[in-house]
């Protein structure tokens, strides 16, 4: 499980994404597809977050643990 609080991971796995996606544009590097759906996961799991977030904030969004 990540020590971050949701909205700093959530925030931390969009950046990663978006630094992914800039380096493969800038290098004319093309992605997997198996890259691509990690990567879509990942904003995914992100919204999640952010809508979990902003649209109860009573409650504290889970951050999933690692996958196996």
């Amino acid at each position: 499980m990540s020590d971050l609080a949701p909205i700093p991971f959530a925030r931390m796995n969009l950046e990663q994404v978006r630094e992914r996606l800039l380096a493969a544009a800038a290098f004319g590097e093309q992605l997997t597809p198996d890259q691509l759906e990690s990567l879509a996961r990942k904003v995914a799991e992100g919204l999640r977050l952010y809508i979990e977030a902003t649209q109860n904030p009573g409650v504290t969004p889970c951050v999933p643990g690692p996958r196996l």
